[in-house]
């Protein structure tokens, strides 16, 4: 059984391998078959490659000789790719090829070939072909020892290596680069210079003025760094003309360009307008009262009724006749004597006729005369700030002529009753002084000088007036007194005229003094300071510990700090 067992064992190896080596003789056929389809492919490709090659058509050459070399990689494909590739001006490409061809055993006589061709290839400078904006720029090639130089727009040949390459022209940033060449490389390089920025610095007179650069609006004063070139400045202010201006800036140039407007009078005409519209109230709501029986009580609604028709029909008037355009300081002029004249004619009237009838008459032959005056004389209106001196004489005259009357005892009848007629000539007198002072501190003094300011005027006017009603206070306090020291009741009469009289005095002095340096910082009077924080006598109602209210003095201030 043994010996049957290894017989059959033996029987079987047999012919396992007699299989195996039936198999692989089998596959080893159409691999060799393979082989020798691929080897015919490729040299049939070699050929169309040679035959295209000296036919002149190197590009499609190039492709044949790489597909044979693809198929059966052989020295001669490689070393016809590089001829291609050598005449197709494919040198870093053709020198790759070369080295590759010479890696390996080959033809003395194609190896010396492919070595001077290496050669030849390695002495080819490579190109940078610098473009630039602006044109004619200065170039400047450093490296590998050398040094070149020339204009851009242009082309550069320079050997392979590594170079640093700047370009400048005058008033423009210069560039550099660092940039390495290959073999006959071709480099397009692009530079765009900066220009040298300007520096712009614009300041406009007055300081307010609304300024536009290139058509944009911008802070004023203005200053900033800017591209050359030109530009369109315009500012505009309230009160001055309007101006429009074009520079040009140089690059690096550093311009301080001061921007100043031409003043043009402001007009009067809404403050003339508004002021025969109150007028027009006055005096019709005036003409009313006359009308009305004085033993009556007062109607309220017919003299605002009155007062309304006066306002509408002065308004209209005022606004046709009133011209479109007039300077400011001749408006001011004809409405000081305006209403100068009304004043001195209502207390003409009331002065001789001691009546309201007298009074409103009196008032409108006065109105109708000093406007006519003050139309007739407007050219020798003094400029804005005097006249408000004027105006300011007189209504502080006026004022002190009324306080006056009861202050020095004039025309008290029994029982402390002032006579209408007394304050008539009281006020008549106190204004022709006051406007006797006016006048000659607005023409006597050095008329080249602008003079003192209207702001300056109204502070001083309204010290005058706040010194005035701090002396009505102090009278009520100290004569009205009471048991706990708070001010109670005062009557109205001569003291308190007197105390009020001296505290406009001492007003109109401190006013005086503390605004003296009020316009001494600029003599432009479209600079001066905006009147804040006025102080004003004032009265603050406190309730006493035994529950009645009472009136302390105080000052109180408005305005900006």
């Amino acid at each position: 059984m043994y010996a049957r067992g290894c017989i059959f064992t033996r029987t079987i190896t047999s012919r396992s391998l007699a299989l195996w080596l039936m198999a692989f003789l089998v596959a080893g056929v159409p691999a060799q078959a393979q082989e020798a389809d691929h080897a015919t492919k490729a040299r049939e490709h070699y050929q169309a490659g040679v035959s295209l090659f000296e036919a002149g058509n190197k590009e499609q050459a190039l492709v044949e000789f790489e597909i044979a070399n693809d198929l059966l990689p052989k020295q001669e494909n490689l070393f016809m790719i590089a001829q291609c590739q050598y005449h197709l001006g494919l040198l870093k490409e053709a020198r790759a090829s070369y080295q590759e061809f010479l890696a390996q055993p080959s033809s003395a006589d194609l190896a010396n070939i492919a070595r001077l061709r290496i050669e030849a290839i390695n002495r080819r400078p490579g190109v940078m072909v610098i473009n630039t904006v602006p044109d004619q720029v200065q170039v400047r090639i450093e490296g590998e020892g050398q040094l070149f130089t020339g204009d851009a727009p242009n082309e550069f040949r320079v050997p392979r290596g590594r170079y640093r390459v700047t370009v400048s022209k005058p008033n423009f940033v210069s560039q550099e680069r660092e940039i390495t060449i290959h073999v006959a490389e071709n480099r397009p390089l692009f530079f765009k210079l900066d220009p040298i920025p300007a520096r712009l610095e614009i300041r406009t007179l007055p300081g307010n003025a609304t300024l536009y650069v290139r058509g944009n609006r911008t802070q004023n004063p203005y200053t900033q760094n800017v591209e050359p070139g030109n530009y369109e400045i315009y500012a505009e202010a309230s009160d001055h003309l309007a101006r429009r201006d074009v520079i040009s800036l140089a690059p690096g140039q550093q311009l301080k360009l001061d921007f100043p407007l031409a003043y043009v009078q402001r007009s009067g005409r809404p403050e003339l307008i508004g002021f025969w519209i109150g007028i027009g109230a006055i005096g019709g709501g005036m003409m009313v009262a006359t009308r009305l029986d004085p033993k009556q009580p007062t109607n309220l609604f017919l003299i605002g009724a009155g007062a309304l028709a006066g306002c509408i029909g002065a308004g209209v008037i005022s606004t046709a006749l009133v011209p479109s355009y007039i300077r400011d300081n001749l408006a001011l002029f004809r409405i000081g004597a305006g209403w100068i004249g009304d004043v001195e004619g209502l207390s003409l009237g009331l002065a001789l006729t001691q009546g309201k009838a007298g009074a409103w008459l009196g008032g409108v032959v006065g109105l109708g005369a000093g406007s006519l005056a003050g139309w007739w004389q407007e050219d020798h209106a003094p400029n804005y700030g005097r006249v408000a001196v004027i105006q300011s004489g007189a209504f502080l005259g006026a004022a002190a002529g009324l306080l006056a009357v009861p202050a020095l005892g004039f025309g008290l009848e029994p029982g402390s009753t002032i006579r209408a007629d007394r304050i008539g000539w009281g006020i008549l007198a106190g204004i022709n002084a006051g406007l006797a002072t006016g006048l000659a501190l607005a023409y006597l003094p050095d008329q080249r000088a602008y003079g003192p300011s209207w702001q300056r005027v109204i502070l001083i006017d309204l010290t005058a007036v706040a010194g005035g009603f701090a002396g009505a206070l102090v009278q009520m306090c100290v004569s009205g007194q009471t048991s706990n020291g708070f001010c109670g009741n005062a009557q109205i009469g001569p003291k308190m005229a007197r105390y009020a009289l001296a505290g406009s005095a001492i007003g109109l002095a401190a006013g005086f003094f503390l605004t003296w340096r009020y316009d001494k910082h600029s003599d432009n009077p479209q600079q001066g300071k905006p009147a804040t924080g006025l102080p004003l006598p004032s009265a603050l109602p406190v309730q006493t510990t035994d529950g009645r209210w009472a009136l302390v003095p105080g000052l109180m201030s408005q305005g900006q700090f």
